[in-house]
């Protein structure tokens, strides 16, 4: 089974009679994602710290996402 356009129409058939619909889902790149995350999350620590708040900020925002 795979997209809606490569099924057979009997296949498509017997999805719909099994009560499956056809949709389309639209992830996020999760390369471009993280590394946008992380870059936010680097911003905020510098921020943090500008302001004098360092006890309150992750020293390295950057490895909670590979905990993932």
């Amino acid at each position: 089974m795979g997209r809606s356009k490569e099924l057979s129409p009997e296949e498509r058939a017997d999805l719909v009679r099994r009560g499956y619909r056809s949709i389309e889902v639209w992830i996020p790149d999760t390369t471009a994602y993280r590394a946008e995350a992380e870059r936010q999350a680097r911003s905020a620590v510098e921020a943090d710290c500008a302001a004098g708040l360092e006890q309150l900020s992750d020293e390295d925002p950057g490895t909670d996402w590979c905990k993932l």
